[in-house]
């Protein structure tokens, strides 16, 4: 790939409330460029507005006050589940509070797709940005077994739960939903690293871009890496 970029670079140019939606990949963009925005000095709150479990390294705290660390998460542990639950402090105490808050506002139970059912995502108020996050891992796999709520995607598509999840089926699928779109908005294709990946998220970037206009990058969150596409 070229003309590389960093994640946190991205995140940047956009100050608030960002909500991660979609499949596998929200728990590594927060985490990743949570710690990147943190190394500029930026003051970072990760949080979740469902459930998540919390990221390694990271101090967890329950109070927006609580920790001078440049990186927090805020919210309440289950010991049960071992998943954080939504903060007891508004979006709006902690979006005063640091300069970013990055909220994981869906689940996808690790699968590289998301269908969304009429509850879903769950976008906290005040939210700036929307960043929609798919896996390349999941192209060409079958319906049933790359997507997060399968029946939602064939009730939207019309297809059969063994088609193929190609990069034109999945790109359909996110204009049909609608919930990115707005400039500051973006689609991260994650797990494009190898040439075949990479040729997949540029498909489904070419079929996108007709009927949803914003950013559309690719790459590694894992090493904060991305090529923009669209």
């Amino acid at each position: 790939m070229s003309d590389l970029v960093n994640l946190a670079d991205i995140l940047a140019t956009v100050p608030g409330i960002t909500a991660v939606i979609g499949g596998g990949g929200k728990s590594t963009l927060l985490a990743t460029g949570g710690r990147g925005l943190a190394e500029r000095g930026h003051r970072v709150m990760l949080a979740t507005s469902t459930h998540m479990f919390p990221a390694s390294g990271i101090p967890l705290v329950e109070r927006v006050d609580a920790s001078d660390d440049r990186i927090v998460q805020v919210g309440t542990l289950d010991q049960t589940t071992g998943k954080l639950g939504a903060p007891k402090a508004s979006w709006s105490e902690l979006a005063a509070a640091a300069d970013h808050v990055l909220v994981e506002a869906d689940g996808s139970r690790g699968l590289p797709f998301k269908a969304h059912n009429e509850y879903e995502p769950v976008i906290p108020e005040g939210c700036a940005r929307v960043i929609y996050v798919v896996g390349a891992s999941g192209f060409g796999r079958p319906v049933y077994d790359a997507v997060h709520r399968p029946q939602e995607f064939r009730r939207m598509t019309g297809v059969a739960a063994y088609e193929p999840a190609t990069p034109q089926l999945v790109a359909q699928g996110i204009c049909i939903e609608g919930l990115v779109g707005m400039p500051d908005d973006l689609v991260v294709v994650n797990q494009a690293e190898s040439p075949e990946s990479l040729e997949a998220a540029r498909a489904f970037a070419r079929a996108l871009m007709p009927v949803i206009d914003c950013p559309v990058y690719a790459g590694s969150l894992r090493s904060g890496a991305l090529c923009r596409l669209a």
